[in-house]
């Protein structure tokens, strides 16, 4: 298996960059059941987006890998992994962590591969891999038994054609006249969607959007030497807000074991030229990104429902919002072994309580009774050793089963939580009037519903996109007068919509009420502690599931 050396780590971190220093940047292809190949007998995949030369792979069975190398020499390619997954996973051997756990590491790690071009092999001409026929082939050749599990696409997390993500409308609303109505402004005909979806992206209808805040900021009562919530927001990076300083926000969580030099950072690094701390997608127009201040905004809403919180800020996607299910899961599996590693009473590792994740995508085979997503590993890991996973129902407006939130339980899920796990939270969105949001998707594992539109939080205080107010002048003082400027953000706090705000809202609630059991000195092992957050998110306000 060919491999590349790992990029170099981070000055100011210390920590080793274990993903390549080149943006994500991908186009995805949809999975279209009327031309995919498939085997006979078979369940009829579903319409996905998946990444067509990648798989991801699990555990490290002989058969597995010498299988699925086969099926690609045939086709014409071979498999590359990169040397730096390699370093990740040896992690485990050295974390020092007794037998068990490390096993179970080893059983739900997964590693991305490649599939390129065989050089030894002619023609020089090739067609492009198809890693669904691909995969599909592996299949065949495995069988119906436990290998068959072990490989699968690589699907995206988040992109704009599979909405797990909030509602921006790229054009705000800017009027070319000015303001001269002495009457406030009511526009006789609103913004009217067919669908009743798009108005949750324009301005003043819960699209994102400075707004002034005069209130205080969350005031924590904890001391230096108090147990904390701790709460990890994988998102956007949490930037900087006068609510998001150091001695509240970790920035850069990594691993590190006895004697192996820098730690490894959880999440993906900066990349040169990034331009996320301005916010801005694109360096020639300037305008915001869709998920710029994502992360941020989650983390101020934390923040708000839990002062005390200690977030950890790591980092899976940029401005632009693109997320590779392979980063998503090697966070999480860092994460897992860091939280197990702060268990174990390493030194600068942290014990985790929450996780928030704002995200999504749709699986081609949930119907099939062979079908085990390679997410639920590290997730089910977490929830084994007292970790409650919160996540976004999704903004599509569909009762199709969207992942990770339809793990969480229901009635006849094919993904039953075990008693000894903290079960995963599926949020979905609702309007400031109670009313469930009209793009809020929906289904039996969406069990708690809170506040996702119109919400006010944090933003980056260095955001201040392209666009301009349509009018602004001197005066004779020396003054300046404009109007609302749409996509500066430099005051500090927006509004904004979104399944990817409800989450957080119920992650800071159920760190508020872990940390009451901190406060009465309650001893939490991970078994206690299992037991106690599975009691909190019952007695939190939820809808029965049918």
């Amino acid at each position: 298996m060919e491999s590349e050396e790992t990029p170099a780590g981070s000055p100011r971190a210390r920590v080793t960059a274990s993903v390549d220093r080149r943006k994500a940047s991908f186009t995805p292809r949809m999975l279209d059941p009327r031309s995919a190949f498939q085997v006979s007998g078979e369940v009829e995949p579903q319409p996905t987006g998946f990444v067509v030369d990648s798989l991801l792979v699990r555990g490290r069975h002989d058969v597995t890998w010498r299988t699925l190398r086969e099926v690609a020499r045939e086709a014409g390619f071979r498999l590359h992994q990169r040397r730096a997954d390699h370093l990740d996973r040896d992690l485990i051997a050295k974390a020092g962590l007794d037998a068990k756990t490390t096993q179970e590491l080893e059983d739900v790690w997964v590693e991305r591969v490649a599939l390129e071009p065989d050089p030894e092999r002619p023609p020089r001409v090739f067609a492009p891999v198809d890693a669904w026929r691909l995969l599909q082939t592996y299949r065949l050749r495995v069988g119906s038994g436990p290998r068959r599990r072990d490989v699968g696409l690589e699907h995206p997390a988040s992109t704009r054609d599979i909405q797990p993500t909030p509602y921006t409308d790229p054009h705000p609303y800017t009027d070319p006249h000015p303001y001269t109505d002495p009457h406030p402004y009511t526009d006789p005909h609103p913004y009217t969607d067919p669908h009743g979806i798009g108005g949750y992206a324009v301005p003043g209808w819960g699209g994102r959007q400075p707004v002034g805040y005069a209130g205080r900021a969350p005031r924590g009562r904890l001391g230096p030497r108090d147990r904390r919530p701790v709460v990890a927001v994988l998102d956007s990076g949490i930037e900087d807000h006068p609510w998001l300083r150091d001695d509240n926000v970790v920035r850069d969580p990594c691993v590190t074991v006895p004697g192996g030099g820098p730690g490894v950072r959880i999440g993906i690094p900066p990349v040169a030229g990034d331009l996320t701390g301005i916010g801005n997608a694109e360096s020639l127009l300037g305008e915001l990104g869709p998920d710029a201040g994502h992360g941020t905004f989650i983390a101020g809403l934390i923040r708000q429902g839990c002062p005390d919180a200690r977030l950890l800020s790591v980092r899976l996607f940029h401005s632009d919002g693109e997320v590779r299910e392979s980063e998503l899961l090697r966070s999480l599996q860092l994460l897992a072994l860091h939280h197990l590693m702060g268990i174990a009473g390493h030194a600068g590792h942290d014990v985790v309580d929450v996780v928030s994740l704002s995200l999504g995508y749709y699986h081609e085979m949930p119907g099939d009774a062979s079908f085990d997503s390679l997410l639920l590993g590290p997730l089910r890991l977490l929830g084994r050793f007292g970790v409650a996973v919160v996540t976004s129902a999704g903004n599509d407006a569909t009762t199709r089963a969207s992942y990770p939130a339809a793990f969480a339980p229901y009635p006849d899920t094919p993904f039953p939580t075990p008693t000894n796990a903290v079960p995963i939270s599926a949020v979905g969105a609702v309007n400031p009037d109670g009313t469930i949001a009209m793009f809020s998707n929906d289904g039996p594992w969406v069990r708690y519903l809170r506040p996702g539109v119109s919400l006010l939080s944090a933003m980056p205080t260095s955001y201040d996109g392209s666009l301009e107010p349509s009018n602004e002048f001197v005066n004779a003082r020396g003054e300046t007068r404009s109007t609302l400027d749409p996509d500066d953000f430099r005051g500090g706090f927006a509004v904004w919509s979104g399944s990817s705000f409800a989450a957080p809202v119920l992650a800071g609630q159920v760190a508020a009420r872990l940390q009451k059991d901190f406060a009465k000195g309650r001893a939490l092992d991970p078994r206690a502690k299992v037991r106690r957050l599975r009691r909190i998110l019952a007695e939190m306000p939820h809808r029965e599931v049918q």
